[in-house]
């Protein structure tokens, strides 16, 4: 049959080179972890947010096991890089307290950005053994595990705090730095499974104030008080 002219072509097909895929299919993940609020990967559901074939995942990752690390990875290098931002700047080390606040809460809009990341990290010791990864227990504790990089940054700004007079000598830098990420990652959660009805960043921004308020040296606390009401009233 005649096509007057007209020529059928099929549109071309756009490709991505392998690193770009990768980390397109990372992203997925992060969204399906998101989006299903646990941690086992379907990558036949993968696959179809990507809009790839399944066996085309793994033409990419040569198993389960290498995405699982490329998550695991990903996750952490992504918060670090956060991380170096926020404190990269010596001048905001001339007043830790209010450095340590910004940290805390910026981390908590992180979560509401991205919070299949903060799930990845916060249960990715459950990632690692469900997946098999040998030796990677002990790797998520070295210089590459964001929650440990996190947590060091925070006993450090506690102690240049407690150098500025800012917080009490008593105050145990170990045990407030646990409290902010306990807090953070418990209150992320809440969030989550409230289907995020509520103001997360103010939420952690109220509870970090109520933290600092108990640490507070002689003669901070009314600042600190005042600080606290001005957050309620906002």
């Amino acid at each position: 049959m005649p096509t007057l002219g007209i020529q059928t072509r099929k549109r071309p097909v756009r490709r991505m080179n392998s690193a770009h895929r990768q980390l397109e299919i990372v992203n997925a993940a992060f969204d399906c972890i998101a989006s299903t609020g646990h941690l086992s990967l379907s990558t036949t559901e993968l696959a179809y947010k990507v809009g790839i074939s399944q066996p085309a995942i793994f033409r990419h990752f040569r198993s389960k096991q290498q995405l699982h690390q490329a998550i695991l990875d990903e996750a952490n290098q992504h918060v670090i890089e956060e991380l170096k931002v926020l404190i990269g700047n010596a001048e905001l080390w001339n007043n830790p307290l209010d450095l340590i606040q910004g940290v805390v809460t910026h981390m908590a809009d992180s979560f509401e950005r991205s919070p299949g990341i903060w799930l990845t990290l916060i249960c990715q010791r459950s990632i690692a053994a469900e997946a098999d990864l040998s030796g990677t227990v002990d790797h998520v504790m070295a210089h590459k595990c964001a929650i440990t990089q996190l947590t060091f940054a925070l006993e450090r700004l506690c102690r240049a705090a407690m150098e500025h007079k800012q917080l009490g000598s008593t105050v145990n830098p170990s045990d407030i730095s646990h409290s902010y990420l306990a807090l953070l990652f418990g209150m992320g959660q809440l969030w989550l499974n409230s289907q995020r009805n509520f103001n997360l960043h103010e939420r952690v921004k109220f509870s970090v104030h109520s933290i600092v308020a108990g640490c507070l040296a002689e003669g901070q606390q009314d600042t600190s008080s005042g600080a606290v009401l001005m957050s309620v009233s906002a």
